[in-house]
């Protein structure tokens, strides 16, 4: 089966620094993605002169000059810097006026987006929780861009051997094929339940080593099932230490410097129905230094 690619890309920008690390890593990534249109959206909730526009830019036009106008300028500049003039690639700069929130999610639909492109700041100065809340409606996939992404090597795909699991191993083996030098782990925490319930006719160490030895087995199945290349995914299995598989994987992100997070949801929108319950959402919340993909 081949995985889907986005050919449709939407990339919300704030006038915040985080823009240039927007365009920068989308510049580099947007063949690996399949992009043929993106879009580069800026949403104000009025046309005045917002608090991020740079003021030397502005010192530049004369007064008459429309804001909305300046501010797509600026963009185009920016996006101009980091893109060129690709000639198989469609840019649009979009400037807009309404309510952020409300506009997104009505151009995500309008456009038919494939794939919204986000800023995960690690200090989001208020202006974090929007992107969450969109994830949470959008029907379309979204990537987390953190402020330290770079180019990957190393895409790590939590998996529970769901259709959602195998959506994401497609899609990161997919980018392995066309990103340099790019490796994918796939990761299963073994979630254990309570002591108390483990078989009294087993020790404890015993009943981990079954859970784990049962969890290879239907991984191995499910990459047979679904033609995936096995010799091109290392499979490690952890058991949940924390009690908390959010935890395992952001403890394993933190210290196997993983490069991006390639992970699956089910149904109409990135944060419904997700692999683990809200595994995703809270890996979201947690690992704020590495890029996120919620592939739906």
């Amino acid at each position: 089966m081949t995985p889907r690619t986005f050919r449709r890309i939407l990339v919300a920008l704030d006038l915040s620094e985080m823009d240039k690390t927007l365009l920068r890593y989308l510049a580099a990534m947007h063949q690996a993605l399949g992009a043929e249109k993106i879009y580069f959206l800026h949403i104000m909730p009025d046309f005045t002169t917002p608090k991020n526009l740079d003021v030397d830019f502005h010192k530049l036009f004369s007064s008459e000059y429309p804001v909305d106008e300046k501010i797509r300028d600026k963009i185009a500049l920016d996006v101009q810097e980091f893109f060129g003039s690709p000639k198989s690639l469609d840019l649009t700069v979009e400037v807009v006026e309404g309510k952020p929130y409300n506009k997104l999610l009505h151009w995500i639909e309008v456009k038919e987006i494939d794939l919204l492109v986000v800023g995960h700041k690690l200090a989001s100065q208020g202006s974090g929780i929007m992107p969450r809340r969109v994830a949470r409606r959008a029907k379309c996939s979204i990537l987390f861009v953190s402020e330290e992404a770079r180019v990957p090597n190393h895409l790590l795909v939590p998996v529970d051997f769901s259709d959602n699991s195998v959506r994401a191993l497609q899609f990161a083996t997919h980018l392995e094929h066309n990103l340099p030098d790019a490796n994918v782990t796939a990761l299963h925490v073994v979630e254990a339940p309570p002591e108390k319930y483990y078989m009294r006719t087993a020790p404890v160490s015993g009943f981990r080593a079954i859970l784990t030895e049962a969890a290879e087995k239907t991984y191995h199945k499910m990459i047979k099932d679904n033609g995936l290349a096995e010799e091109t995914i290392k499979a490690t299995f952890l058991e949940d230490d924390y009690i908390s598989i959010t935890t395992r994987i952001a403890d394993f992100i933190n210290n196997d410097s993983v490069d991006l997070v390639v992970i699956g949801a089910q149904g109409h929108t990135a944060f419904e129905h997700l692999i683990y319950g809200s595994v995703t959402e809270k890996l979201v919340e947690q690992c704020k230094k590495e890029p996120i993909l919620v592939v739906r």
